[in-house]
């Protein structure tokens, strides 16, 4: 069409949404689902419950505030508080009105912006709508957030609540909140759209999945949208055009069950390892989605992050007992599209991919390690594990912290996974400590993760097994590690299990020889803890060896020689002072590798059934068993934070 212009069509657009206000203040709103209307607090209204007038196409409509944020009592003149924004439901909202599309990505300083609202400037309490042309600054910052600066128009006090146009990215990106000086063209302060997540968590969902509703089936704002894209660039990119299409299909899944923390913990599980949660909290997948858009790209070759995302949620409502759904199967086909088209077909593929995920073991995975800057302290981090392609972090990595609190951290956060992981009677859950030497001697089957069920224990409800922090922090040792795991397989870990003595004729390098000359020894009974010197010598080259099974009894040292044989060598025959090897061999007999979790779990049962004390091989017993497929994702050092003088950690 000769002299059409899509900016000048979207803007209209945009003018079919707006509202003018009335409620504790007179100012603008606008449609943003059906029924909604998002303006500011301080125009609104700043308390759930109050009443409202709207006015549309000159028709008055009641409605009430669901939501607000609230100010700060004795502020002095200054700017309402962050966020200043307040969602309105119409009683009984017009038919057919349209709704903005909200952007959540910011604009980049420089985008041309409009904004919208109502003067009184040529008529004096008669309420004229305006649009303003302005350009998007820097950002203020306001406690609690940043304000987007408006600069270079004029934000008179009508304006107030209005939506602010990225006409770069064609959606609304801000709601005008307050003028720099009125009556000049210093502009003004916005709030950016994504601060709606800091009000009421339950009316934001609503009227979020809403919106993704109404557009998906109203073409309306996306057609215009795409003839703004194809005239400053020839064609629509096919990254708008897969964000529009799976945030529909997120709106259209099956009411999730889920928390705040499984949004936060699905973020992490597509993000690149050591990502840091967002700064808003997370409350649908759309915020997962678009979070997960603004990450800096993955290396060649591998998914974008929201397009794993998309493809961990389809795969995860196919396990049973999920019902089959419609949308479940549009997603799943939509994330196969997108990947081919990238070219990235097999990765999807494996990451969608369910078989011989079931033959997986499931467990909780509780990593404790050192900080970068001070040893002394240490970060705790969760994971929950299905399968190689499925392994979520519980929890963000924590603050650097004293060890006995990184430990208490550590039985906290152990709970809350188990019970997310399931367990039942027949198929105990498998909890897996990955830990640095010093700390593998800790009584961990002896915690109590619920206070309430006193004679519960870790170590006899659950199948407890601790891993070596160092060996995975080195890819170097993981071919060695891997091949001694594979001699395991199949045979009887009673037979395959061997004594290291650790006494003082121990040498290191013949150890080590040792082992280099036979890769099948993979299971060791330690003479004694692997934190007490001689035995943390034996230790040392077992682990840098690949030995991936390791059995000692807590705390213990070893005796005095008591024969003329290299102590240190590995060894086959039964040593006079080898009573802890005999017994592991004997409780071990028939037991295959992979079901040595489950034996040693029976004896610390049986240890504490049969009361025979320190002399049962269940009692004090550790297992190191340390499978090389069970991997999580690498994450970078965590420095500790710098500490001023008068700061606590």
């Amino acid at each position: 069409m000769r002299g059409f212009s899509p900016i000048a069509a979207l803007q209209e657009l945009l003018e079919e949404c707006r509202v003018f206000v009335d409620g504790a203040s007179d100012g603008t709103g606008f449609f943003v689902a059906p029924g909604f209307v998002v303006s500011c607090a301080h125009v609104a209204g700043g308390e759930a419950g109050l009443p409202v007038r709207v006015r549309w196409c000159g028709r008055d409509h009641e409605g009430v505030v669901r939501a607000a944020s609230a100010d700060t009592p004795d502020r002095g003149g200054v700017l309402y508080a962050f966020p200043d924004l307040a969602v309105v439901e119409l009683l009984e909202p017009p038919d057919g009105h349209p709704c903005v599309w909200l952007d959540m990505a910011g604009p980049a300083q420089g985008t041309a912006l409009t904004a919208l609202g109502f003067t009184d400037t040529l008529e004096a309490n008669a309420a004229a709508p305006r649009r303003v042309m302005l350009t998007a600054g820097g950002r203020t910052a306001q406690a609690g957030g940043q304000l987007l600066e408006l600069v270079a128009g004029e934000i008179n006090p009508g304006l107030s609540g209005g939506p602010v146009l990225d006409h770069a990215g064609t959606g609304v990106c801000a709601v005008v909140k307050a003028t720099r000086r009125e009556e000049t063209t210093m502009g003004g302060y916005a709030v950016p759209v994504d601060a709606l997540r800091l009000i009421d968590p339950q009316v934001y969902r609503t009227v979020i999945e809403g919106h993704d509703r109404f557009h998906r089936t109203d073409p309306r704002w996306h057609t215009l949208s795409d003839r703004v894209e194809q005239d400053l660039f020839g064609e629509v990119s096919a990254e708008r055009t897969d964000d529009r299409c799976f945030l529909g299909l997120l709106a259209a899944l099956p009411d999730p069950q889920d928390t705040a923390d499984s949004h936060s913990s699905a973020f992490l599980a597509a993000a690149a390892p050591g990502t840091q949660l967002p700064d808003r909290p997370l409350l649908t997948r759309r915020d997962v989605y678009t979070e997960l858009t603004a990450r800096l790209a993955p290396p060649p070759g591998e998914l974008p992050y929201e397009l794993a995302y998309c493809a961990d949620l389809a795969r995860e409502a196919q396990r049973p007992p999920a019902a089959s759904s419609e949308a479940v199967a549009a997603l799943r086909d939509q994330v196969l599209i997108a990947a081919g088209r990238l070219g990235l077909g097999a990765a999807v593929q494996a990451r969608l991919a369910c078989e011989g995920d079931a033959v997986r073991r499931p467990s909780v995975i509780g990593r404790v390690r050192h900080s970068l800057r001070d040893r002394s302290l240490y970060h705790v981090m969760t994971w929950r594990y299905r399968s190689p392609h499925d392994i979520v972090p519980g929890t963000p990595e924590s603050a650097a912290l004293p060890l006995r609190e990184a430990l208490a951290l550590l039985s906290g956060l152990l709970a809350r996974q188990v019970e997310l992981i399931g367990d039942t009677v027949r198929r105990r859950g498998l909890v897996e400590l990955i830990l640095p030497r010093e700390i593998l001697d800790e009584d961990f089957a002896a915690w109590k993760l619920w206070p309430d069920v006193g004679y519960w224990s870790l170590g006899r409800k659950y199948d407890l097994v601790v891993r070596p922090l160092e060996r995975h922090e080195a890819p170097h040792l993981h071919a060695a590690w891997e091949e001694r795991w594979r001699h395991l397989e199949g045979k009887r870990v009673g037979e395959a299990l061997v004594c290291v003595c650790g006494r003082d004729r121990q040498s290191q390098a013949a150890l080590d020889a040792t082992f280099n000359n036979d890769p099948a020894l993979a299971a060791l009974a330690l003479a004694g803890s692997p934190g007490r010197p001689p035995v943390a010598d034996a230790y040392t080259v077992a682990l840098t060896s690949g030995v991936p099974m390791m059995l000692w009894r807590r705390g213990s040292a070893p005796g005095p020689p008591v024969c003329g044989s290299p102590c240190g060598i590995p060894g086959r025959d039964t040593c006079p002072d080898a009573a802890f090897l005999t017994r592991a061999r004997e409780s071990l007999a028939a037991t295959a590798r992979d079901k040595v979790p489950d034996r040693i779990c029976k004896l610390r049962n049986d240890a504490e059934i049969e009361a025979e004390g320190e002399d049962h091989i269940g009692e004090h017993v550790v297992l190191l068993w340390d499978d090389p497929s069970r991997l999580i994702p690498r994450t970078s050092l965590v420095p500790a934070p710098t500490v001023e003088e008068g700061q606590t950690r």
